[in-house]
């Protein structure tokens, strides 16, 4: 199973009655296998919330009501929860609560690398990570009932590898638990007040203290002692997650994974003081593995200090294994053979090997957001000017990519309209601002940045990409489409209306296809005229979603063609444009369409001057 589908079946295992989240790489698996499930199981109460704040605190109205909830996101995500979760860890777990953090090393999706151990240590909750699909599974199972018996939320962290990697796992049983569900009223441990957050917070101290006594006994946890030396020292290894698992394979490469004390940690926080004083005590070095941040590495110095084995011991982390990115299996073949005098070398590639060159993500055919950044191009070149366009996290993003080069900033979720608001207000007015986002974005976050923009009347545009899916992390639905998780019918919010709730005038507000071309420039021109705060939608379905819909539908697209006659090679199409259909031949010096993946959105038509391209009669 993939791990996200290991973690699903944990979840269901566990009698889950509440699962919410938001989409987000690597973690958006998780909702979307338990909602496949919800015929077979109908007590499941699944949702993509509007964002993870919100998802967080759907759960934890669930867990306050007595029923186990989990809430699914991805690192980043948790810090748009964290103003409830950090109270909520106050008050703490009535039906099991598990906030599931899908962390990132090497960004392969995110816009940082952000350790999330951390969160448990801030919060004072403990932290699970588990290091195979099969324990991902029984771990998080195990996780439910961990948190009712200590009523704390519990934050199980995973990381990219674990899981979009894939393993054999062994099912069990699916429980349903036998109890009453509704709120409590319980006043003093449900309102937050400082009076109130006093004694909770001494609550909180005191279950914290209880986990850490029973750390060493966590059964996720082990201890593997040896006496043996490897050229003369005693080794010991800390790891958890999947370096524990890689680990594993590098030393049993070397065929040394019984010669050395290895502790394998299922918690991670707070840490199993006396197995890690056992190992300190049975080893001469002691390596800690663990990617990204010196996590681990910390509290095992921590304690080799308290305890009087800092002199005694060598404790390496850092200066072995880097603090940045995803550790490859090389990492751990080479540190391990200069750790302990071992010969590796890396194999090397062949002469005749055909190296695959780099290529850059980039839109796909017949994106609709290429035709947008196309034509706020257009714009800025009649205008003589430059735009600031302030971005967004979404499939949009690639337009910082050439040849389109359409974005400028890009922070986090919701943050272009309020970079926006701030760079607006210094920038000169012959280079207009612009906030690009889209549509589940501007749900997400981008309403209360825009409010700003109308309460301080800063002259933005903000335009909105409205491709009707959160296609970026697989094709989610959204509040725009008013489809639900479990794909029945919802309410569908429209964006238009929304934007005038924002307190945006009728006349400050455009919308066109993204397909009509010339109908945007014109409309978009106008937009970044007017002034004050004025919003621009862009409206086509996700390419990929229509294609499929077309085959489902068993609807031909229009095919598109080239005049050779008509073209002249002035490479507009594909050094302006740049959509992948379009190929250049270099004997011909001519354009061609590669029709096998031409979408026919027929945008390229209105692109090339020559009047070159065109639609082919059905």
């Amino acid at each position: 199973m993939l791990g996200n589908e290991a973690i699903a079946r944990g979840i269901l295992e566990a009698g889950v009655i509440i699962g919410a989240g938001y989409p987000g790489t690597p973690s958006s698996e998780i909702l979307p296998t338990l909602a496949e499930m919800q015929k077979f199981f109908p007590h499941l109460k699944l949702e993509w919330s509007v964002n993870e704040k919100v998802g967080f605190e759907v759960a934890y109205g669930g867990s306050m009501s007595n029923a186990r909830s989990v809430a699914v996101m991805k690192h980043v995500g948790v810090n748009v929860a964290s103003d409830a979760f950090m109270t909520a860890c106050y008050a703490g777990a009535r039906g099991g609560m598990v906030l599931i953090s899908a962390d990132d090393p090497n960004c392969y999706s995110s816009q940082n690398e952000q350790d999330n151990r951390y969160f448990g240590l801030h919060a004072l909750v403990p932290v699970f990570e588990p290091s195979t699909p099969q324990e991902a599974k029984d771990l998080i199972k195990y996780a439910f009932d961990f948190s009712e018996e200590y009523q704390s939320l519990v934050l199980f962290r995973t990381t990219t590898r674990l899981n979009h990697g894939r393993g054999d796992v062994v099912l069990g049983d699916v429980s349903l638990m036998n109890r009453e569900y509704g709120f409590d009223w319980d006043r003093s441990r449900w309102v937050c007040l400082p009076s109130h957050s006093r004694v909770l917070r001494m609550r909180l101290l005191e279950r914290l203290d209880e986990i850490s006594k029973f750390a060493d006994d966590f059964p996720f946890n082990s201890l593997q002692i040896s006496d043996e030396k490897i050229n003369g020292v005693k080794y010991g290894f800390v790891a958890a997650g999947i370096p524990y698992s890689q680990l594993l394979d590098a030393l049993n490469f070397y065929g040394v994974s019984k010669k050395v004390s290895i502790l394998k940690l299922g918690l991670v926080y707070p840490p199993p003081k006396k197995l890690i004083k056992e190992l300190l005590k049975a080893s001469d070095e002691v390596v800690v593995v663990e990617e990204l941040e010196p996590f681990l590495e910390n509290i095992v110095k921590q304690i080799a200090y308290e305890e009087g084995f800092s002199k005694e011991v060598k404790i390496h982390g850092k200066d072995l294994f880097p603090q940045n990115g995803e550790f490859a299996g090389e990492i751990y073949l080479e540190n391990i053979a200069r750790l302990m005098s071992f010969s590796y070398k890396r194999v090397p590639v062949p002469d005749n090997m055909l190296i695959i060159p780099p290529r850059l993500p980039i839109l796909c055919p017949g994106c609709g957001h290429r035709a947008t950044f196309y034509a706020i191009k257009q714009i800025e070149k009649k205008m003589k000017t430059k735009f600031v366009n302030s971005s967004d996290i979404g499939c949009y993003t690639l337009a910082v990519y050439k040849p389109l080069e359409g974005i400028d900033t890009e922070v986090c979720m919701g943050g272009s309209i309020g970079l926006a608001n701030g760079i607006a207000k210094v920038q000169s007015k012959t280079n207009p601002v612009l906030a690009i986002l889209g549509d589940s974005t501007f749900f997400h976050s981008g309403i209360p940045a825009l409010i700003n923009a109308v309460f301080n009347k800063n002259d933005i545009l903000v335009v909105i990409l409205d491709n009707r899916s959160t296609s970026m992390t697989g094709f989610q639905d959204n509040p725009g489409t008013g489809i639900t998780i479990s794909k029945e019918p919802g309410i569908r919010v429209v964006l238009e209306d929304l934007v005038k709730g924002c307190g945006v005038s009728s006349d400050k507000i455009w919308v066109e296809d993204a397909y009509n071309l010339k109908k945007t420039v014109e409309k978009l021109e106008d937009a970044v005229k007017a002034e004050g705060v004025r919003v621009f939608i862009s409206r086509h379905l996700c390419s990929l979603v229509e294609s499929n819909q077309f085959r489902t539908q068993q609807i031909i697209p229009p095919t598109i063609d080239v005049d050779q006659d008509k073209c002249t090679g002035c490479l507009i199409c594909i050094n302006k444009f740049g959509c992948q259909a379009l190929n250049f031949s270099e004997d011909i010096k001519k354009v061609s369409i590669e029709q096998s993946v031409c979408r026919g959105c027929k945008v390229c038509i209105d692109v090339c001057p020559q009047n070159a391209i065109y639609e082919v009669d059905a």
